[in-house]
Parts: C-alpha cells; structure tokens; sequence
C-alpha cells in the first residue's frame, strides 16, 4: 500500500518526539549539527511523497543510522515507527501487534535486518486493516518510556 505516511509528521514533530524522551530521562535534548540538517533535509524530502510501508520505515531507519540527536536517537525513530502503524496494529490481538511493533522498532534501530522485518511483515499482511489513525499523531503527549523496560521496546507495550 503506497500512501503519505509522513504528511502529519513534521521534521518539528520528530524534534518533539526526542525532546520528550530526553526530558522523561532528565536529558538535555542535544543534536549533532550536521547530521541533524542531513536527515531533516532527508525526512522533508519524504513527507509528500506516495511510499511502501517498507519504503517510510527505511526512511525511518536512514534517519537514525544519520544519528540527528545525541540521546534517544534510536528510541526517537522507533517511536515514530509505531505510531505510522499504529492504524493497523489496533487491528491485531494484543500479542500480535506486540510482535510487530517491536519487529518495526528493532527495524528502524538497525537490531535487525530487512530480511525479518519482510518476513514479520509478510506473515502479517493478509491482516492489513488499516484503521484511521489521529490526524497528527504527535500533538498528543508521546508515549513515555517505562521503568525497567529497554527504551526502544518500552512504548510498544500493547493496550487492553
């Protein structure tokens, strides 16, 4: 399914998104200055474009390997993953959508490859029921990490 994944997710949200997963850590949100240009330019370049679900989370994932922030990097792009899919995984059975929120995640952070990200995705496919998801995700208050769980896993915790 080609659509424009990223039109509710400004290069702004994404800022948003690391600033609150540093504060929650009592972090100072700190970028690298260049690689923080690079892959806002990269993610401005995606926003009106028509993508794969595969397509927007290499967007995801270039983004991250560009290392834009200093802390939460990884855990900021991962975020931002789930919640692209977030229409579609309200659709599985709790432990399902655990499944592919974290495959999605490990994705984006470079923990696994395209080879198991395809295969959790293709294995998942015939479920694809998209739900409407909120006009701009990132308004609302973002996902905080939870205690004692690692941070890249800790918002795709299912919700009963």
């Amino acid at each position: 399914m080609q659509k424009k994944w990223l039109h509710a997710v400004s290069w702004d949200s994404v800022l948003t998104v690391n600033k609150a997963l540093c504060q929650a850590q009592k972090l100072e949100p700190t970028t690298n200055d260049k690689s923080l240009e690079d892959a806002r330019r990269l993610w401005e370049t995606a926003i009106p474009r028509d993508l794969s679900l595969k397509e927007v989370l290499d967007v995801c994932r270039e983004c991250h390997e560009l290392s834009p922030f200093t802390f939460n990097n990884g855990n900021t792009f991962a975020a931002i993953g789930r919640t692209l899919i977030e229409g579609w995984t309200r659709s599985l059975p709790p432990v399902e959508t655990q499944i592919v929120q974290t495959t999605v995640s490990h994705y984006i952070a470079g923990l696994i490859g395209r080879h198991e990200l395809l295969q959790v995705l293709k294995h998942f496919e015939k479920t694809w029921r998209p739900i409407p998801a909120r006009q701009d995700p990132f308004r609302q208050e973002t996902p905080m990490p939870q205690p004692g769980v690692p941070p890249v896993l800790s918002a795709a915790r299912p919700q009963a």
